[in-house]
């Protein structure tokens, strides 16, 4: 028996992620640039070093936004000679790149300034203004975080996971950075006013240094966990093993097909998964036939947008390809 590869063409991945991802980056992007030009105006009214570290969180998430933007739009591009896989790995380049801005400019110089703070401690000014601006941006995060928190539970229930799975398993960096994002702005924010306020009843910016600190130690750790997770999508991460396991018995039970050798499936982008298989055939069967039932039946499960199936032989246990694939 010849082993002939079996390539399913590329089909448009499903639009309903792509819609709630871009959804939740412009309702951050929003929230994030009205937010980070009131943060400012107080801490230049105030002198919070607080106040100041979430001036810099914020303006770096605004500008995380925008390149969760830009990937949204490059990845969606149609595959074309140059990239005939696509450019779904598009969104993984640009959310690693957000999520190094992230921890440049939200954590690092947040740190920065909090040590700056310890040493020489800033007067507090203008302290209701301070406390006026963090309350609104406690309840702006709080929206935007709520917009983000609504598609995760959406992403995870269509695909039986939790929340906190959907976190760690998700091809889609777009819509958990913007969570993530939106929940340290939110805990940062709550920092923040606390650190005022105890810095007006104590007459101490140590507080204030502090919280600074804790925010800035807070985005370095969701920065490098982005980091890591994008890093391992650019690098052909496959799909979690129980999915794996669904699209082998799901090829077995294809008439035709007695068995299922090497399996591998990679993520092409968020909506996006390569399939490649090694299918063991029955004596006696339309090999063609029972390929294009098997491929057919993969291309119906959400996000497999390419098949290549090679018929081989049956020895023993395992499934051998009678000769290479060309």
């Amino acid at each position: 028996m010849s082993a002939t590869p079996l390539h399913a063409p590329r089909t448009a991945p499903p639009a309903e992620d792509g819609n709630e991802s871009l959804v939740s980056v412009l309702a951050a992007l929003a929230a994030n640039t009205a937010i980070a030009v009131a943060k400012g105006t107080a801490a230049a009214l105030t002198g919070s070093p607080a106040l100041l570290a979430e001036t810099l969180h914020t303006l770096a998430d605004a500008g995380n936004e925008v390149l969760l933007w830009v990937a949204l739009r490059r990845s969606e591009r149609p595959a074309d000679p140059t990239h005939p896989f696509g450019y779904g790995p598009e969104r993984y380049y640009w959310a690693l790149l957000a999520a190094i801005g992230m921890f440049v400019i939200g954590g690092a110089l947040s740190i920065w300034e909090g040590i700056h703070a310890l040493l020489d401690p800033p007067e507090l000014e203008a302290f209701w203004v301070g406390v006026g601006v963090l309350l609104i941006a406690l309840t702006l995060d709080g929206i935007s975080r709520m917009i983000a928190v609504r598609g995760l539970r959406r992403q995870a229930a269509a695909r039986g996971v939790s929340v906190r799975q959907l976190l760690r398993e998700s091809a889609d960096p777009t819509i958990v950075t913007v969570y993530l994002e939106d929940s340290i702005d939110v805990l940062g924010a709550g920092l923040a006013l606390i650190a005022l306020i105890l810095h007006k009843v104590t007459d101490s910016a140590l507080p204030d240094a502090l919280a600074t600190l804790v925010i800035g130690l807070m985005l370095g750790y969701v920065a490098v966990r982005l980091t890591g997770r994008n890093r391992k999508l650019l690098a052909n991460q496959g799909i979690p093993d129980r999915y794996v396991n669904r699209l082998r018995e799901q090829l077995t039970s294809v008439p035709g097909i007695s068995g299922v050798g090497d399996l591998q499936a990679i993520y092409l982008g968020p909506s996006e998964v390569l399939v490649t298989a090694d299918v063991a055939m029955e004596d006696g069967v339309d090999v063609l036939a029972a390929v294009e039932r098997a491929r057919d039946e993969l291309l119906a499960v959400p996000k497999i947008a390419r098949v290549y199936l090679t018929p081989v032989a049956y020895r023993g246990a395992a499934c051998e390809p009678s000769r290479s694939p060309t």
